[in-house]
């Protein structure tokens, strides 16, 4: 496992083995979208998903982050903590209990000071996740993020702006995470 790189896996649905990303770096996942795996970390905004979080064996495991105010609610669970303060927060124009389960997974991704961060399941159809992401990316200079996408001949010219953001598909992960 190689402590520069994390994955986060947002809630879409994920066409590569989990088992193999736990096993090539601390993985964060958003939320309660991929229950039959264990996983470094998990973030949470929802008291519902939490539950389900709390109630879910394969979530034993996981450290799950939530913010401020689920984490005091459900403090008495071994498995809950509170979330970091996130300094990317601010920049979205948001507060740690607005942002979705992806936001606060990249954004715990970049407070444990990853050098790649690898996104798999990551939704940017929806509109406000597209854009909360571009402000994210905008405010961070420091780690370089991949957007991790099936392979797909047609290209995403939606971060061409952004130094720091990359798009590739599960080959060419496959060769970087085979260091070759």
């Amino acid at each position: 496992m190689n402590p520069e790189n994390c994955v986060v896996i947002g809630p879409a649905p994920v066409q590569y083995d989990p088992a193999t990303l736990v096993s090539f770096s601390d993985t964060v996942v958003a939320g309660n979208t991929h229950k039959n795996n264990s996983f470094t970390y998990a973030t949470v905004a929802s008291e519902t998903r939490l539950q389900d979080m709390l109630n879910t064996p394969s979530f034993r495991d996981t450290i799950i982050l939530a913010p401020d105010k689920l984490y005091k609610k459900y403090v008495f669970f071994e498995q809950i903590d509170n979330l970091p303060s996130l300094p990317y927060v601010k920049s979205t124009g948001k507060t740690t209990e607005n942002l979705s389960d992806q936001s606060l997974a990249l954004m715990l991704a970049l407070w444990l000071e990853k050098k790649n961060i690898y996104l798999f399941g990551y939704d940017i159809e929806n509109l406000d996740e597209r854009a909360t992401l571009m402000l994210i990316l905008g405010a961070n200079h420091f780690s370089n993020i991949f957007y991790v996408r099936k392979p797909n001949p047609s290209k995403i010219h939606l971060f061409d702006a952004y130094d720091n953001m990359q798009v590739i598909d599960y080959n060419q992960f496959g060769e970087i995470k085979n260091g070759k």
